[in-house]
């Protein structure tokens, strides 16, 4: 284990492409990302935090 060469970021950040394909996550990441920024919106529009405030 002592082989191993340990990560240096920034510059091996783009080795996550190589286990999280983008073909195949990229839809379901953004529309989870929608999801969580309509549900954020509406809430701060229920409690009364919108434009109008």
């Amino acid at each position: 284990m002592s082989d191993v060469a340990k990560p240096k970021n920034p510059e091996d950040d783009w080795k996550i492409w190589l286990v999280v394909n983008p073909a195949t996550w990229l839809m379901p990441i953004l529309l989870s990302v929608l999801a969580i920024a309509i549900a954020v919106h509406w809430v701060v529009f229920a409690v009364g935090l919108g434009w109008s405030a």
